[in-house]
């Protein structure tokens, strides 16, 4: 975009050449923090909890000695592991009350760090048990009940009171982008803040899930 395109009436060579020089240098910035900030995938995930599936199945595998309920949550370049450590765990589980925790914790961390590396996600630790997100709580309930509306009105809600708030900021940056510099470049903020919004969560939806197990 060029300044013109935001600035309006009589102005100096050199206040359109420092306008231009903002948007050149300063916009790149923007699309790339904004890109970073809303769509960059954290570091850890609900799986990597105490009470995430992935420990409950490992837990739920040392207390029945079963295998099978546990490696499922790998691929098959992490099966080989899982089962030596399960069997290493197993026999520390079956010494007693204090090596039953001690087998546990270190079984669970296991099972968690190599079931991220099927999804080829960083792992930074088990993490303690805490309640799920919303989203998340919903669209485990849902396939529980196999009713998906909950989660759909749940995410129909957020996208509209989000794209709205972005809308909003930047129709009514617009209206005043002519008045002065200032106005102008909360105008730019704005725009990009909302376009870079919409088009991101756009190429998110349409490109699925970012990563599965084994894939």
């Amino acid at each position: 975009m060029k300044a013109k395109d935001f600035y309006s009436g009589t102005e100096s060579r050199e206040r359109l050449q420092i306008r231009k020089s903002y948007l050149q240098t300063v916009l790149p910035v923007v699309f790339v923090s904004l890109f970073l900030l809303l769509f960059a995938s954290p570091a850890s995930a609900h799986c990597d909890r105490k009470n995430g599936p992935v420990a409950v199945d490992a837990k739920e595998a040392l207390e029945t000695g079963d295998f099978d309920k546990i490696v499922k949550w790998v691929g098959e370049k992490q099966e080989e592991e899982l089962q030596a450590k399960f069997k290493q765990a197993l026999t520390i589980f079956e010494n007693g009350a204090e090596a039953r925790e001690l087998a546990m914790d270190y079984f669970m961390e296991t099972a968690v760090r190599l079931h991220r590396a099927a999804e080829g996600m960083p792992f930074t630790g088990l993490k303690p048990a805490s309640p799920n997100p919303p989203d998340i709580a919903k669209a485990e309930k849902a396939l529980e009940t196999g009713n998906i509306e909950p989660l759909q009105a749940l995410l129909k809600k957020e996208l509209e009171m989000e794209t709205s708030k972005w809308f909003k900021k930047a129709l009514d940056a617009k209206m005043n982008k002519d008045k002065n510099v200032e106005a102008g470049r909360k105008w730019v903020d704005s725009y990009v803040k909302y376009i870079i919004y919409a088009h991101k969560l756009y190429q998110r939806i349409q490109a699925g899930p970012p990563h599965g197990v084994g894939e």
